[in-house]
């Protein structure tokens, strides 16, 4: 089952570089190539997880889909961010347009993480309620009970990762939104202000799955 898991990371990282070569686009490919990577290594540490601590098919493919979400979002923080590539467009107006695009799509992926996300935790929670209940009952091992905590930890860590890193982009298209305002692009910056502001709100959505995973972890820990 081991070496199951370990040719399912292999595989996905090689389709996912084979996919990327195809993108001629420098910027559209590093952020793909930064995305499906991501998902794709994910996949991989997350069927590991299922094989080597679940040890059934259900386990194994609960944790590859748990593990997909790791680093999806990774690709939009890689390279240069649009909103410090003023000089490269040919106008002024062609950045802004570029970052209200940017925006829409980084809006996009993480609704889609968000998304994702949610039904992971569903899935972990109705895991780890089965689980506990077995636990308390002698049915269930120390060991599986920390093997679920191992899940649970590393989706964790992967929104704490996303949210630290929205946070830190939000404020570059902040500031975006300031200088156009400044220049007197008021109709592009209040475009840029309302993709910000779902971008906010798909944060503030992944902080409350963060707390629901934090609440699994308490059960999990023995």
């Amino acid at each position: 089952m081991k070496k199951i898991a370990t040719a399912l990371a292999v595989c996905m990282i090689s389709a996912s570089l084979v996919g990327c070569a195809n993108i001629q686009d420098d910027g559209t490919s590093t952020k793909t190539e930064g995305t499906l990577v991501g998902a794709g290594v994910g996949a991989g540490v997350g069927a590991a997880i299922g094989a080597i601590f679940g040890g059934n098919t259900k386990a194994t493919l609960i944790g590859a889909a748990i593990g997909a979400g790791v680093g999806s979002l990774g690709g939009f923080f890689v390279g240069k961010h649009v909103a410090d590539k003023k000089a490269e467009y040919a106008s002024y107006e062609d950045w802004l347009d570029a970052c209200i695009t940017d925006t829409a799509n980084l809006n996009e992926q993480t609704r889609e993480y968000n998304a994702k996300l949610g039904k992971d935790i569903a899935a972990l929670d109705k895991e780890s309620k089965a689980l506990a209940a077995q636990y308390k009952k002698n049915a269930a091992t120390r060991d599986q009970m920390r093997a679920e905590l191992k899940k649970v930890q590393a989706l964790q860590k992967d929104s704490d990762t996303n949210i630290a890193n929205l946070q830190k982009d939000v404020q570059k298209r902040r500031g975006a939104s300031a200088d156009a305002k400044a220049h007197g692009n008021a109709a592009q910056a209040k475009k840029l202000d309302a993709e910000i502001a779902r971008l906010d709100k798909q944060i503030k959505e992944m902080k409350a799955y963060n707390k629901r995973l934090a609440n699994i972890s308490v059960r999990l820990a023995v």
